[in-house]
């Protein structure tokens, strides 16, 4: 499978593959790289599946040596950054190699000469499949570390029809959203760029410079987009914003669709447990939505979303299962909202619903409603003890600059006061300079 992959990938020749900081990279290019990967993979004579760690995001090498990984039957371990970040995830999963790649360079890095004593690799290694290792953000806790079947993978796209619209590669190298974009425009022929970095101005320019037509996004950045002001036309070229991986607020939706008239907006949602799938909106402007993918079934159970399907990882290396049942559900720790059509919402996650006196509530709720205020570029909602109710609502937000923070204040406590049951309505508002962690993190 990952040979039928790769060979299509060649078939696109001179068109442009990946474009960055390194230049331009052919398909044709990017073949040969896969080429030396394979070559370099026979000089080190290995008898057994080896877990490599490659490193260096969306480049052309980096991308080639997981190509070619995956096709001779070896664990590929994508990071971002160089080994010297990663001391513990490298141990957690014995990585045997190390690929430090940039742009079409790659160096080979021994590391250890144990293999793999995780049962789950064990176990692909005996059915002679390629691996696929990503770890969770670890803001709850230690990163987990997922197995997946990388030729199932990426066999998911093997259907997809060519497409020439460039694509800006904005989410992580190592996160399921970044692989997303980046196979699935290997696998129509599209250019994918790659910003220098993921600021505003980069993204920017990037989308100026070289015409992007595709923005795979979260809404935190979408927001900061918006709150950026960037020029109209270094973004006219924009014909689809995909966003996902966190819930959108109703309000920026709404923002959204009134600063970019001409494009279209596609709601994404997956883990990286299940992967990203298709899915459509009931109506234009609506944070619900369908799941449209034949390789995904659904279901809610006690409010918590789970999920089954054909590219869902094998389990975590290194945590415990019980996510995943026997019959082959895995349990998203998602609250949803189910209307009678069948559509259903991302509330947010289980672990951050909030109650005050026994009402319950989800941070978005207050969120939507405070992001619509003018005044305000950011907020965070979160729970805190309080000795009355259990937990009362408090608000951090960032104050959008020429705007006035005692004025502001009171915009934000008369819209609450109007569109929230008074359970809902923040007990505190604090200014900062900006909201703690990020939102991609918090939701998966």
């Amino acid at each position: 499978m990952p040979a039928r992959f790769i060979e299509k990938c060649a078939r696109f020749g001179a068109n442009p593959a990946l474009i960055g900081p390194w230049g331009v990279a052919s398909y044709a290019q990017l073949a040969d790289l896969v080429g030396e990967a394979r070559r370099a993979l026979v000089a080190l004579g290995l008898s057994q599946p080896t877990t490599f760690a490659v490193l260096g995001g969306h480049g052309p090498a980096a991308t080639a040596w997981l190509l070619a990984l995956a096709e001779a039957g070896h664990f590929a371990v994508p990071l971002a950054g160089n080994p010297a970040e990663h001391p513990a995830k490298l141990a957690e999963v014995n990585v045997q190699w190390v690929v430090a790649t940039e742009g079409c360079a790659h160096r080979l890095l021994p590391r250890v000469a144990e293999p793999p004593g995780q049962s789950l690799l064990r176990a692909l290694a005996d059915r002679g499949v390629a691996g696929l290792v990503l770890f969770s953000s670890g803001t709850a806790g230690r990163p987990k570390a997922m197995a997946q079947d990388f030729p199932a993978l990426l066999a998911s796209y093997e259907s997809r029809r060519p497409n020439r619209l460039p694509v800006l590669a904005l989410l992580g190298f190592d996160h399921i959203g970044g692989l997303n974009t980046l196979f699935g425009a290997l696998a129509t022929g599209a250019p994918l760029v790659v910003p220098a970095d993921r600021s505003i101005a980069a993204v920017v320019g990037a989308i100026r410079d070289h015409h992007v037509a595709v923005l795979p996004a979260t809404p935190t950045f979408l927001n900061l987009l918006l709150a950026a002001g960037a020029p109209p036309a270094d973004l006219a070229s924009l014909r689809v914003i995909t966003y996902g991986t966190e819930p959108m607020p109703e309000s920026l939706l709404t923002r959204l669709r009134a600063a970019f008239p001409r494009t279209r907006f596609i709601q994404t949602f997956g883990t990286s447990e299940t992967g990203i799938y298709r899915t459509g909106s009931p109506e234009a402007g609506s944070t619900f939505l369908r799941f449209d993918d034949p390789g995904l079934e659904w279901k809610v159970v006690e409010d918590e979303l789970w999920l089954r399907s054909r590219t869902q990882v094998i389990g975590y290396l290194n945590a415990s299962n019980e996510r995943f049942t026997a019959d082959g559900w895995f349990r998203t720790g998602d609250r949803v909202e189910t209307r009678p059509d069948g559509a259903v919402r991302i509330l947010g996650r289980l672990g951050e619903q909030i109650n005050v006196g026994g009402e319950k509530l989800m941070p978005v709720e207050v969120e939507a409603v405070l992001l619509a205020v003018p005044g305000i570029s950011d907020c965070r909602v979160a729970g805190e003890p309080s000795p009355l109710t259990g937990q009362t609502v408090v608000a951090d937000v960032v104050l959008a600059p020429g705007h006035d923070a005692e004025e502001v204040r009171a915009a934000l406590r008369q819209a609450c006061r109007a569109r929230l049951d008074r359970h809902k309505v923040p007990t505190k508002i604090r200014f900062v300079p900006a909201v703690a962690g990020d939102r991609l993190k918090k939701t998966r």
